[in-house]
């Protein structure tokens, strides 16, 4: 396959095309541009919207800009405390016997987030896990149909136990292909937990912002990036086919492209390598280019139905679609999906 072209030779220096300047890549350095304080809150208010607020202010701190000075202290001080949150969970987990993984949560660049989520690798193992949760005095906030969501007070921060990776009943990804794909990392506090490899993680975030969040951020963006140093790419592509994913990963795979590009006139080689195999997915590209690159990019409807579409070849994930048809027919279950559904297409970001 040939390599993406360049973006019509018409590309506006948007505050998207900004800020991936600004920050660079492990694959293309940084560059130097004159911006005043209005464009820089400009592009502190981009980096919110795209989920990657604390890596920007990073490297506005390296860069010794110190009009985010305060902010920048409150994200550390959120980094920090998500760190210990993740250690007391694996402590609580660990302690029961209980195997999980650490997964969509610890990113490959410094980032904050909203809620940690984790995978309980044994079926039988899910109601130990709570069990152990709430002993441990962890707040029970909601039972999802494959999930169930605690509080942890002392970080203020949302945990998520996952049964199975899904969507309400939809599993979308097969949990027993991701369990080969465990390993042990250590965290900024110098604890351990156990997390996903790169290959498996990334697999998960992009199938997880197509279908769930039918969204595109650059939180992804640049975790894909990062990831593309660390992971196996054969690996990658093994989980995408035994999955059934990868048109969703063609899909994130060419706006990452298409992005890098434009920032920096060039592809990674290794995600080139990944597009010389899936293909290019030009739908979603030419809507890329339409909308000036800019982000978050919402999917269109269209490829969240293909992704959809796609997933059903395998067996785990038919059977959960069946389960949640089932379940729609409540007539509260049907009315609760439907305002979720409907609010994800509408909403500018998550």
């Amino acid at each position: 396959m040939k390599k993406v072209k360049n973006m019509v030779g018409k590309e506006r220096m948007n505050s998207t095309t900004k800020l991936l300047q600004l920050l660079g890549s492990p694959f293309a350095l940084a560059t130097n541009l004159a911006l005043d304080d209005a464009e820089l809150v400009k592009l502190y208010r981009k980096s919110i919207r795209n989920r990657m607020l604390f890596l920007y202010l990073e490297t506005m701190r390296e860069r010794n800009v110190d009009f985010f000075s305060v902010r920048y202290q409150e994200e550390k001080a959120r980094y920090l405390k998500t760190s210990n949150a993740i250690a007391r969970i694996a402590e609580v987990l660990t302690n029961v016997h209980v195997k999980y993984a650490v997964f969509k949560t610890i990113r490959p660049y410094k980032s904050t987030t909203v809620d940690l989520d984790i995978l309980i690798l044994e079926d039988r193992s899910y109601i130990k896990s709570i069990e152990a949760m709430q002993k441990a005095r962890y707040k029970l906030l909601v039972n999802g149909p494959r999930s169930t969501t605690f509080w942890d007070k002392e970080a203020g921060i949302g945990i998520d136990l996952y049964k199975q990776v899904a969507v309400s009943f939809i599993t979308y990804m097969n949990k027993q292909t991701l369990i080969p794909h465990v390993t042990t990392t250590k965290l900024s506090n110098n604890k351990h937990a156990k997390v996903l490899r790169p290959e498996a993680d990334l697999a998960c975030i992009i199938t997880h912002s197509i279908i769930k969040e039918q969204m595109y951020t650059l939180s992804e963006y640049y975790t894909f990036i990062y990831y593309l140093k660390q992971m196996n790419i054969n690996d990658f592509i093994q989980l995408l086919r035994q999955n059934n994913i990868t048109y969703v990963a063609r899909t994130h795979s060419t706006i990452t492209a298409t992005l890098h590009q434009v920032a920096h006139k060039t592809i990674p080689r290794e995600l080139q390598q990944i597009l010389d195999y899936l293909g290019e997915d030009n739908f979603e590209k030419a809507r890329l280019i339409k909308n000036g690159f800019e982000t978050p990019h919402k999917y269109h409807p269209i490829t969240v139905a293909r992704s959809l579409l796609e997933i059903t070849k395998g067996n785990e994930t038919r059977k959960s679609i069946g389960t949640q048809l089932i379940h729609m027919l409540n007539l509260n279950v049907s009315k609760d999906f439907l305002k979720k559904f409907i609010g994800h297409i509408r909403r500018e970001t998550y």
